[in-house]
């Protein structure tokens, strides 16, 4: 008796065929294409009856100049992506994304500035200065895991709306201390809003097409390093003028006017579909499609995996495919806050010390106008890491580049003990500052990669948490032990960044070219 092949899609029936011609059809569809979903409806049927129910994801065949085309009917986030391609809407988001970036700079590296006024103002102990970085980093470090958790479960964009008002509310508020106990706990909350700051890295990431997504996102870099020099100058012209308190005013503007710019992203389409939330997301990619003018794959937007997986789940780090990544990663950002900010601290404590073998005003000392030049000349080396890991990245991998990025750091700290002159001292500490920035945009854009949609900021969030437990140790060691001993802090550094430099090496998995998955469920690749 003849059979039927059912095609579910479309409602045709291709007559004629017996079932076993059918069941080898089948299996060449699979062998054809893994993504071919492909099953019979036998419901009891034998092989004497009528007909066979026959689903898949092709589902017409075209004849063209004898040969069979396979036309899909589905497409996942990840082709709409690659398809949408780059331009105007890319950047678009990478603009917003890089002024929320920018205003993360000014609030971060006023630290390095407000330390030696408050000391001066207050007659702060060397450990109290210290406390006023660590506090910071202790917020970021509770709430970062906290904010990538919400990231994960009410998206992106509305996790940014309130990390957005969190900083700049507190950020104006902090200007306004009576006291040095005040400024820790305003500063503290500060620092809480900023542990949610990963969440505009992950939304630019999900938008962009995997060729270019590498060098897009070091050239946000570009924004970090334009807000530290912008902080500098700002500093040196506010501090000696107005004043401290009029300096926490003016860093915290622009954080205030991103609020303004996040109204014209989207959501991220990949959290969207995630999320189940099919029509907002593919609204978002034809808007995407539309100001890139491009176009869509045709058909149905599917997520990646057919099975429903629970988002921000903690476990799932662990999950056998991420366990030894996730415990890498965090020794590595751990290591990343731990060196950069060390060097941050540390440029302005060094500076300190070298002034005061010329003053006899006891651990107060303001720092000049060579002191700011100086300052504003080793930011400067944070624009080298543009060409380093633009240069690295895509030809070497993201494993080699953190090799080399944090090999570079250790041995110009290691330098920076050595007596030279001023000139001498401000190129080892530009260099480190370049390395260490490269570092950090190399670990944002690993972390990005590497985990899937589905737990990808609460990844960074937890992983960003161990940064900020370095960030939170590093003020005793550049602004205390260094006081009392710059060969033993310098050695510190130094040691931390090689053994941060094997761990990079030999990270489990290279996510060149590899694109980014929905699920912990999705198939990995090396």
């Amino acid at each position: 008796m003849s059979r039927k092949l059912w095609n579910g899609s479309t409602g045709n029936r291709l007559s004629g065929m017996g079932y076993s011609a059918l069941k080898t059809a089948a299996s060449e569809y699979d062998e054809a294409s893994p993504e071919t979903t492909a099953f019979l409806c036998e419901d009891g049927l034998t092989d004497s009856d009528d007909e066979v129910l026959f689903d898949m994801q092709y589902t017409e065949e075209q004849e063209d100049d004898g040969k069979k085309e396979k036309v899909k009917d589905t497409f996942t986030v990840e082709e709409a992506v690659e398809s949408i391609g780059i331009g105007w809407f890319q950047l678009r988001l990478f603009v917003v994304c890089g002024i929320i970036t920018a205003a993360d700079a000014l609030e971060m590296l006023l630290l390095a500035v407000l330390s030696p006024a408050l000391r001066c103002e207050w007659s702060l102990e060397h450990y109290q200065v210290a406390l006023l970085t660590t506090v910071v980093f202790l917020g970021m470090g509770i709430m970062s895991p906290i904010f990538g958790m919400s990231g994960d479960k009410i998206g992106r964009k509305m996790t940014l709306f309130i990390v957005v008002v969190w900083i700049g509310y507190f950020g104006m508020l902090t200007s306004a201390s009576p006291s040095y106990t005040w400024i820790l706990i305003l500063r503290s909350l500060v620092g809480a809003g900023m542990g949610g700051s990963p969440q505009g890295f992950a939304l630019l990431a999900e938008y962009v097409p995997s060729k270019y997504r590498a060098r897009l996102l070091i050239s946000g870099q570009i924004f970090w390093a334009s807000g530290s020099m912008f902080e500098m100058f700002l500093a040196s012209v506010v501090i000696p003028t107005l004043g401290w308190r009029w300096l926490l005013v003016l860093s915290a503007i622009p954080i205030v006017m991103a609020l303004f710019f996040l109204c014209f992203i989207p959501e991220s389409a990949r959290f969207l579909v995630a999320a189940g939330r099919h029509d907002e997301a593919l609204a978002a990619l034809q808007r995407a499609a539309k100001i890139n003018k491009t176009s869509l794959p045709k058909g149905r937007l599917v997520q990646t995996e057919a099975v429903e997986v629970e988002r921000g789940k903690f476990s799932d780090l662990f999950n056998k495919n991420y366990l030894r990544s996730t415990l890498q990663l965090w020794l590595l950002w751990f290591g990343t806050a731990f060196s950069y900010y060390g060097m941050v601290l540390a440029s302005a404590e060094i500076l300190r010390v070298e002034n005061e073998k010329y003053s006899d005003v006891c651990s107060c000392n303001y720092l000049t106008a060579d002191d700011y030049r100086t300052m504003i000349i080793s930011t400067l080396g944070e624009f080298i890491c543009l060409p380093v890991n633009w240069l690295l990245i895509d030809r070497v991998g993201r494993r080699i580049t953190g090799t080399v990025n944090l090999s570079g750091c250790g041995l110009f700290f290691i330098l920076l003990q050595i007596p030279v002159s001023r000139s001498v001292l401000t190129g080892f500490m530009f260099a480190v500052r370049g390395f260490s920035a490269a570092t950090f945009n190399w670990i944002y854009i690993y972390s990005s990669e590497v985990y899937p949609t589905s737990i990808r900021t609460l990844g960074m969030g937890t992983a960003s948490s161990w940064a900020r437990v370095g960030a939170m140790i590093t003020p005793f060691v550049a602004q205390v032990l260094l006081a009392a001993s710059i060969i033993a802090a310098t050695w510190l550094y130094g040691l931390l960044c090689f053994i941060c430099a094997i761990t990079a090496f030999l990270l489990p998995i290279e996510t060149k070219d590899r694109i980014m998955p929905q699920t912990v469920a999705y198939k990995r690749m090396k």
